[in-house]
């Protein structure tokens, strides 16, 4: 994969899980929430994760 592809991803993921944690709106939060759950699933598909948590600690 693309080595900007992966950055874009990462950087979705992490938005909507700091929007999902950090949302006092709980429909906001719920859409949010799922739509990072959804995301970590194609991390997971795509055999992602490891480095997604490396980006994370970066």
């Amino acid at each position: 994969m693309d080595k900007k592809a992966k950055q874009r991803i990462f950087e979705l993921v992490d938005y909507y899980e700091g929007r999902a944690l950090n949302n006092d709106d709980g429909n906001l939060e719920y859409y949010c929430q799922g739509r990072c759950d959804a995301m970590l699933e194609v991390l997971v598909a795509l055999d992602l994760v490891n480095e997604y948590i490396d980006w994370q600690l970066d």
